[in-house]
């Protein structure tokens, strides 16, 4: 069974989102990874919009016989996942922000957040 998780992409004013699913290794160190790939395949910052990140985060972490990650249209309906991670640019620390959450009843409960810089810091092995 896989560790599900879903990540929403904000743009700069939080008011357009973009959210994917991804079925499997959903846990921090596994989201660190999948975002870290998708600064291969997005914009080069600080140039940073929602939609394409997250079309960047898909195209980078889609196994080759398809499957395990997609968009999605109602980020709500997703409180059976183990993991929700919003993510935004902060032009401050001009890297991405990293909200983390995880289910706590029908709700989102907020247990980590900080740069991804920070995040990859924290679960690197």
């Amino acid at each position: 069974m896989g560790t599900r998780a879903i990540y929403t992409f904000l743009d700069i004013n939080g008011e357009d989102k973009c959210t994917v699913y991804k079925h499997y290794d959903g846990y921090p160190r596994g989201a660190a990874d999948f975002i870290e790939n998708a600064k291969s395949y997005a914009w080069k910052f600080p140039r940073y919009e929602a939609d394409e990140f997250a079309a960047a985060f898909v195209a980078a972490n889609k196994s080759p016989e398809g499957g395990g990650v997609r968009l999605v249209s109602d980020p709500t309906s997703y409180t059976w996942c183990d993991y929700h991670y919003i993510i935004f640019m902060d032009s401050y620390y001009r890297d991405l922000w990293v909200e983390i959450q995880e289910p706590s009843g029908m709700r989102w409960k907020t247990i980590w957040e900080g740069t991804h810089t920070a995040m990859r810091e924290k679960v690197a092995a």
